[in-house]
């Protein structure tokens, strides 16, 4: 049996996603993908290519001790909130949103 490949599509229309709305990319995934909700739809994301930070308990604890949240972002509000902490960061340090994420999860004690 062949292996399912994607529609070649797929990646025209990841490729062609704004890179400064992460979040919406994510909830479009959530709601239209098959198990793609969370850090799957995130994981997904990085194992083909596309630029997204990861939300892992490291890096919300950094988002927090930075006063970008007060927790776990999970709201439209909160998650909004760290889209545009991350597009600052970018535009600040000319870095791609992975980098930041990997940065954000080592500044913090173990």
């Amino acid at each position: 049996m062949a292996a399912a490949r994607a529609p070649i599509w797929l990646g025209w229309w990841l490729a062609a996603w704004p890179a400064d709305d992460f979040v919406g990319l994510w909830q479009t995934l959530k709601e239209r993908g098959d198990r793609l909700g969370g850090q799957t739809g995130r994981f997904f994301l990085r194992f083909v290519g596309k630029d997204t930070p990861l939300l892992s308990p490291d890096v919300v604890r950094a988002l927090t001790a930075q006063g970008v949240v007060d927790r776990e972002p999970t709201s439209r509000r909160d998650l909004q909130k760290v889209q545009d902490a991350f597009n600052a960061w970018r535009a600040e340090s000319g870095r791609d949103l992975c980098a930041i994420s990997r940065a954000l999860a080592c500044s913090v004690d173990g």
